[in-house]
């Protein structure tokens, strides 16, 4: 065969090149060699596993600001009367980042930007592009009409679908059919398209708890949210949600299925209910924000809060059917808010979560038996290079809504992805958690470079 002299110089070009790519290039994506650069990472050492961790690189920061007044001054988080709460909730504080990974690598970090209640006269949560591996971050653009975190669901060429969190009425008194905007993010962020009420939740089995709120009627939102994760599984897209039914104070965590590539969803199935032996202990919520993996074997398993503190530890629960039914959950180690789980290219599985705190909890075996942690905050405030940057703790007095009186600078919700064959990036804030101290007390979003190595 004869093959023209332009082909082979091209070819011969092409093999060069690929030749020339670091060991972290996967299906198109390149680890940004600065950020996990071994000069400048520490390497942790645990059973089995060699974890290296990068410098924080900051994404946003901007000082905090009050929301007060009538409402405030009178009613809790979820709209109804203050009991021991009372007013005046902090904006731009409490900012549950989270990140997504578009098809060809570029990251975007979300973070909210109203106060931590439902009971907002607006809610909005904005978002950042980095374009080089999160070495650079975008300005912020204040552009999503959503409070809890988002679920992205990837979208080729290079496109993600942002999911509203939290959904309305279709029309005033339906209790069985929600509406929300989506987010269609393309070219890699490069351009937006945002479409009114094109998210539907059908034919929903039960009424879910409606909050009040300053907002228009229309805009009250419903406590059945799809948040967390999706997977891909049978043919259908499953999300992850939570659900707290109309008349319950409690949480169960659900699955959602959408057969049209995440526009319209119905009720999949319950991964946990509340147990209602509990309700009773202070800060008990029952089953809420989670978060899955599918496994090597194919199951699935799922991880999920029932509470703020140090007290509940997080509940895990498996499926051996595509989600359809799922075991009694059992207790990890881990505790307590907003688990984000991966399971990586070396098959190691990834936990991030917190409050108190910040910490990656690691497990080298398939299914999750057993783990060991990282203090990210402990990491971070060895590189910190001021006091304003540093995540640190208070005391604060007892508290319906939390386990303990000690409360670290930071909301404890985080995001993961991973951005190469076994490297990760971790996204987390530093917030003063009160009124700031000064002009330097800024609220900040970090993302970290971690590398995990089977030993």
């Amino acid at each position: 065969m004869l093959v023209h002299a332009s082909h082979y110089r091209t070819w011969l070009r092409l093999v060069m090149l690929s030749a020339l790519l670091p060991a972290s290039a996967w299906g198109g994506q390149t680890a940004n060699p600065a950020l996990f650069s071994r000069a400048k990472m520490q390497a942790v050492d645990l059973k089995g596993l060699r974890v290296w961790l990068g410098q924080p690189v900051q994404v946003t920061a901007q000082v905090g600001w009050q929301q007060s007044g009538p409402w405030y001054d009178t009613h809790n988080e979820n709209g109804e009367p203050a009991n021991a709460r009372g007013a005046s909730a902090w904006a731009f504080i409490h900012l549950t980042p989270y990140m997504a990974k578009f098809p060809k690598g570029e990251l975007i970090v979300t973070y909210t930007l109203d106060s931590d209640t439902v009971a907002n006269p607006v809610t909005v949560s904005g978002f950042q592009i980095s374009k080089d591996g999160g070495e650079h971050w975008g300005r912020r653009y204040s552009l999503l009409m959503q409070h809890m975190t988002m679920t992205f669901v990837p979208k080729l060429p290079d496109s993600l679908l942002c999911l509203p969190s939290e959904m309305v009425q279709q029309t005033p008194g339906d209790e069985h059919n929600y509406r929300g905007p989506y987010y269609l993010f393309e070219q890699g962020g490069e351009r937006m398209e945002m479409v009114p009420d094109g998210v539907r939740a059908v034919d929903f089995p039960w009424p879910a708890y409606l909050w009040t709120s300053p907002q228009p009627r229309e805009n009250w939102p419903v406590g059945a949210r799809i948040t967390g994760s999706t997977l891909e599984i049978g043919g259908r897209l499953l999300g992850t949600g939570d659900l707290e039914k109309k008349g319950d104070k409690l949480w169960s965590a659900i699955l959602w299925a959408s057969e049209d590539g995440g526009y319209t969803w119905r009720y999949f199935s319950t991964v946990a209910e509340p147990d209602r032996s509990l309700a009773s202990r202070r800060s008990y919520e029952g089953p809420t924000e989670p978060n899955m993996i599918q496994l090597a074997d194919g199951d699935v398993m799922a991880v999920f809060r029932v509470g703020s503190g140090r007290s509940w530890n997080l509940r895990r629960a498996y499926s051996h059917d595509g989600g359809r039914t799922w075991t009694k959950s059992d207790v990890l180690p881990a505790w307590s808010v907003s688990p984000q789980i991966k399971r990586i290219a070396n098959g190691c599985i990834a936990l991030s979560t917190g409050r108190p705190g910040i910490h990656l909890w690691l497990s080298d075996d398939p299914r999750g038996t057993t783990w060991q942690d990282i203090d990210i905050v402990a990491h971070h405030n060895r590189w910190a290079p001021t006091p304003n940057e540093r995540i640190s703790s208070f005391e604060i007095k007892p508290s319906p809504y939390l386990s303990e009186t000690t409360q670290w600078q930071t909301s404890s919700y985080t995001g993961l992805v991973e951005v190469a064959p076994n490297r990760l990036l971790l996204a987390y804030d530093r917030d003063p958690e009160r009124a700031p101290s000064g002009p330097d007390d800024l609220s900040r979003v970090f993302v970290l470079p971690i590398e995990v190595e089977r030993k």
